[in-house]
């Protein structure tokens, strides 16, 4: 069977790894603290010069000049006896400065070797290039998220890094951050180099050997019995997440977990919520994960990327209920809508989750008429949720009431909603652009109440920017 490792041209056979296997392997297992070899690579004008010194920096831009990506390079060669299996390998940053307050960045293995004060855009040392400028690239191993906080800390898993390096010649473990969030606002990162003080420096943290096996894990509890099928009651909970940051720019996955548990939604609309193949950054499987270990249920999802990609900031449509079908379709200027079906007192109920332009009121117009004609495709009953960013009055929002109705609106007039003191109107972001649609073909559908939760902890602090909206019908 083969080993996939880190290089350009395909597949290392498993005779490598088995050679490598014959030399003595540690009895118990170790860990060992590296210190890096660090460089930024700057494109443009800069594409021939050396910056080994100073901060390590990551930037995406149009203009050349000022394309930056930094590479690091751990020397897992003769710290690490050959064969050892590599149980796991984590590198820690330390953020400097930086002038936006949230990036992604994707992490690449690097196959080739370098030096760090000769390295360049161009060249990998003073004598040979790079494959093609910017760096020899690998895979990539996953995302990670980094605000501008100085001191703040970067934990990143390059576990498979490791391993994969441990099966090459070299055995020296290299990767390059990249910034993959496209060039639309400021992206400038810089980190603490290897010149730095020891708690600054970047440093990658190797356990390896034999691990003790830990103890069984305890049995997980039966699920509680599914009353989805009979049950007449339907409650949909909108959210924007904020990319997976609270209001105190902290990571939130708890936070919305625990206030789902405290609403008690049957399917959940998530909006600017990230997917990636990497375990640590993937916010929808996490949150999903969580809920199952929190209520012994299945929480089945359907995430789409809001252009079209695998992976980056998307919506979701999230139940605890079994999904019947399952849908995505994409929409003009970069946004998406994702689908799925469920049954709900022997009805079938097909809900949706999108997130329309931010700037524009003629591309929110076009996604719109783009969104209704999409969903026409579906049976009812439907649900239409999201962040609209467009507010009640708005020509946007009076086009969606053609057709579909605002449970918030129906239930202020039916004086059934319900939000808290000092935000009496119910606003989700400073104003009204969170919204539960229900099709006014959806006969079957009766608004019981609609609730804008306060999330605010005794400090303030919200789990995301925006306001959840929680609706409940009862489904005839």
């Amino acid at each position: 069977m083969p080993v996939r490792v880190c290089k350009r041209f395909g597949w290392a056979s498993f005779g490598l790894a088995a050679m490598l296997g014959a030399f003595a392997v540690p009895a118990a297992a170790q860990t060992v603290t590296l210190s890096a070899a660090d460089a930024t690579l700057r494109a443009g004008s800069y594409d021939d010069t050396n910056f080994g010194v100073g901060d390590v920096e990551t930037k995406s831009s149009l203009t050349p000049d000022t394309v930056r990506r930094a590479v690091f390079k751990f020397d897992t060669h003769t710290t690490i006896p050959a064969g050892s299996p590599i149980n796991s390998a984590t590198l820690t940053l330390t953020v400097h400065t930086g002038n936006a307050a949230l990036r992604h960045l994707g992490v690449y293995c690097v196959p080739s070797s370098f030096n760090e004060f000769e390295t360049t855009w161009n060249r990998r040392n003073d004598s040979t290039s790079w494959s093609k400028p910017g760096g020899d690239v690998g895979h990539q191993h996953g995302v990670v998220a980094v605000t501008n906080v100085t001191g703040s800390k970067v934990t990143i898993d390059v576990t498979a890094i490791t391993k994969e390096a441990m099966q090459t010649s070299s055995r020296y473990t290299r990767l390059m951050l990249v910034d993959i969030d496209g060039t639309a606002a400021p992206s400038w990162m810089a980190y603490y180099s290897n010149e730095s003080s020891s708690t600054l420096r970047p440093k990658l943290v190797v356990n390896y050997g034999t691990p003790v096996a830990p103890p069984p894990a305890p049995a997980p509890p039966p699920p509680p019995p599914d009353q989805s099928i009979t049950s007449s009651t339907l409650k949909v909970l909108q959210w924007n997440v904020q990319q997976g940051h609270s209001t105190s720019g902290a990571t939130n996955y708890d936070l919305v977990v625990s206030w789902i548990l405290k609403m008690k939604p049957d399917v959940i609309s998530f909006n600017e919520i990230m997917h990636y193949e990497s375990a640590s950054a993937d916010m929808v499987k996490i949150i999903a994960d969580k809920l199952k270990a929190r209520t012994g249920e299945t929480w089945s999802y359907k995430w789409v990327q809001k252009g079209g990609a695998v992976s980056g900031e998307g919506e979701a449509v999230m139940s605890r209920l079994p999904f019947a079908s399952t849908a995505s379709h994409l929409l003009s200027y970069t946004r998406s809508v994702a689908e799925a079906m469920v049954m709900v007192n022997g009805r079938t109920v097909n809900v949706m989750s999108t997130h329309l332009d931010a700037y524009t009121t003629s591309y929110r117009i076009t996604e719109i008429g783009e969104l209704k004609s999409w969903a026409n495709a579906f049976a009812q009953q439907r649900i239409i949720m999201g962040d609209f960013n467009a507010w009640p009055g708005t020509s946007e929002i009076a086009n969606m009431t053609k057709d579909y109705r605002d449970s918030w609106a129906v239930a202020v007039a039916n004086n059934t909603d319900l939000a808290y003191a000092d935000n009496p109107n119910g606003n989700t972001r400073r104003s009204r652009i969170d919204f539960v649609f229900y099709s006014t073909g959806a006969t079957a559908l009766v608004l019981k109440g609609a609730q804008v939760v306060d999330t605010r902890d005794s400090a303030g602090v919200r789990p995301s920017d925006h306001n959840p909206l929680l609706a409940t019908f009862e489904v005839k």
